[in-house]
């Protein structure tokens, strides 16, 4: 039997994804099988070529990855990648604690990605959206996703005292919509799978052809009955909405106006699913997947690290990684906008994981989100950076970009 090895990583300029493969190359992972590994997980998305460069270094000889991807989306939905990342590990028969490796690599990624989403704002400005009062509901745990006709409990608004005297008139009318901020949602993407189209026939519509609660700016309206109003209550009909919702305006549904004659019902119709909230029959909605942005390149890194670690015979339960890992500074532009460095699922990761880290040393992004996520699922000792490690075998790998400062990861197998 073999003698497992143990990992010494030193991210001190961050790593990326490709960086880590490369790292593994150096140690004498054979490239042909680690490319081989990353391009074959590329016909999952499109197609890939790969190839190792060589390069003599002040700090010693290493090597970088240089990758050409033709991809179909520049997305991935959760199951698509678990889906693909499947595939992958079947190619290459990897053994199950690599493959676990790989799955949990995705699963940090996926679990950053709806974090990021959820809480992200980008350089657009910011909006203030003032709470005038409270949703009052049965809803605990679960909420519908419309108003269910027949159903118990007792619903109201109660708006907040400096905002009551604008209820004055409001009596006259029978019905009012309900503007509403949706605060449990949990990130969105562009593209989603309607919840019932699970059980139908699966199509992908955008995000604004839908009403998920899921969205960029998670608002929500509801058109219900009003019952009656007490003092700063508005009692109403049933209401789609958490128990402690907050409330962001109230305005009257007023007929004349508001034409209830016109519109269609869109990719909707003749759709069972639309039969039910027609006729307010209570039914369940699966819950929507994140999506993998920016994603061309995942599942190439997490192959590569997979089957670079297998052939290294890496012990994964002995693995060291030298902190505070550098994550750069200045900002990352990317498809949602631009945000300062970390990116947001990086730091989903860094704080999640309790990765030490540290900024700089210089302004562009170190640690990427799959970097990040690597070295997460890897599940290492953190351990101070000190004197320079000892090893049998010492690798390089470098990144892409040419810096003042070598842009390299070192790695020590002992």
């Amino acid at each position: 039997m073999s003698v497992r090895k143990t990992l010494v990583v030193d991210p001190r300029m961050g790593m990326a994804g490709d960086m880590f493969s490369a790292a593994l190359i150096s140690l004498g992972a054979p490239e042909e099988a680690v490319i081989g590994a990353m391009e074959r997980a590329a016909r999952c998305l499109g197609r890939a070529e790969v190839s190792a460069e060589r390069v003599e270094t002040e700090a010693g000889p290493g090597v970088r990855l240089r990758i050409a991807l033709e991809a179909n989306s520049p997305h991935l939905t959760a199951s698509d990648a678990r889906r693909h990342l499947e595939t992958a590990i079947g190619e290459e028969s990897l053994t199950p604690e690599y493959a676990d490796f790989a799955r949990r690599t995705l699963d940090v990624l996926i679990s950053a990605e709806r974090e990021a989403h959820s809480g992200g704002r980008l350089d657009f400005g910011t909006l203030t959206v003032t709470p005038v009062g409270i949703a009052h509901t049965p809803y605990l745990h679960e909420a519908p996703h419309q108003p269910e006709r027949s159903v118990g409990g007792e619903f109201y608004v109660e708006i907040f005292p400096e905002f009551a005297a604008g209820l004055d008139g409001l009596e006259s009318f029978s019905h009012v919509y309900i503007v509403s901020y949706l605060h449990r949602y949990r990130g969105y993407s562009m593209t989603v799978t309607p919840p019932w189209q699970q059980r139908e026939k699966p199509k992908r519509v955008g995000l604004f052809a839908s009403r998920s609660p899921n969205r960029p700016s998670p608002l929500g309206i509801t058109v219900t009955e009003i019952r009656r109003i007490e003092g700063n209550r508005i009692y109403t009909g049933p209401l789609d909405l958490f128990d402690g919702t907050p409330v962001v305006d109230i305005k009257p549904h007023i007929r004349s106006l508001d034409d209830a004659e016109v519109g269609n019902d869109g990719w909707l119709a003749d759709s069972d699913h639309l039969r039910l909230h027609k006729e307010g029959i209570p039914h369940s909605h699966a819950g929507e997947e994140a999506v993998l942005h920016e994603a061309q390149d995942i599942l190439l890194d997490v192959m590569g690290a997979a089957k670079g670690l297998e052939a290294l015979e890496i012990d994964l339960e002995n693995v060291v990684c030298l902190t505070p890992v550098s994550v750069g500074g200045g900002v990352v532009r990317f498809s949602h906008g631009t945000l300062p460095v970390p990116a947001p699922a990086t730091t989903a990761i860094l704080k999640s994981h309790r990765i030490p880290h540290v900024s700089g040393p210089v302004d562009v992004e170190l640690l990427t989100p799959t970097g990040a996520a690597i070295l997460a699922a890897l599940r290492p000792r953190w351990q101070c950076r000190g004197e320079e490690p000892t090893g049998r075998i010492t690798g390089l790998s470098l990144g892409t970009m040419e810096l003042k400062l070598l842009n390299a990861v070192r790695v020590w197998l002992r």
